[in-house]
């Protein structure tokens, strides 16, 4: 049974590796590293994963179900699809512009051989809230008839290019350019 001292242990771990690889990347981040800066015994870390490769791959699992808890805390089944997108559009965006270390751990996580190493039902269970929450538009005639995959992308790769422009510091978005945003993408996949 885990008790709270587990939790914050494992959480300590967690945000410890986090900060690292933000720092290093995954390859420079020793497994001793990860302890000290988690204030945890090296053999802490090995009680709760295998190996580093385990502990990488537990870290995006936790991160993106966490972010994804936190894109659809807010939607509301009984507004109308639109302003239910908008929400988890700009919930997204706003998430990630508070959370830079997590988008750019997830984004390099997702562009490596890590993600080989998920297993396909962890992939298909992280997946599965936005997919059934766009596969219901497209069912319900609200937004445009495109494989559940290509929508995901088109509306995920949206979000992070603005992610990653904001977070370069290149283009400082307001709430117009989020609205105007919001409404670009809004209109690429509504029913016409």
């Amino acid at each position: 049974m885990n008790t709270v001292k587990d939790f914050d242990k494992k959480e300590a771990i967690f945000q410890a590796t986090l900060e690292l690889i933000s720092k290093h990347g995954f390859h420079s981040s020793p497994m001793s590293e990860v302890a000290k800066k988690a204030n945890v015994a090296a053999g802490t870390i090995y009680h709760y994963f295998k190996s580093k490769d385990e502990l990488i791959c537990a870290l995006y699992v936790y991160k993106r179900e966490k972010s994804i808890q936190s894109i659809f805390k807010n939607d509301d089944t009984t507004k109308p699809f639109k302003d239910r997108f908008r929400s988890f559009y700009l919930q997204m965006i706003n998430y990630y512009f508070t959370n830079p270390k997590e988008f750019y751990f997830l984004e390099q996580f997702m562009n490596s051989p890590y993600i080989g190493m998920l297993k396909k039902e962890d992939i298909t269970r992280l997946e599965q809230p936005i997919y059934d929450f766009l596969r219901k538009a497209v069912f319900t005639q609200v937004v445009r008839d495109i494989p559940p995959k290509i929508l995901i992308a088109m509306v995920t790769g949206s979000a992070s290019s603005l992610i990653k422009l904001r977070l370069s510091g290149e283009f400082l978005m307001t709430s117009s350019d989020l609205e105007m945003a919001f409404f670009t993408c809004w209109d690429g996949i509504k029913k016409p």
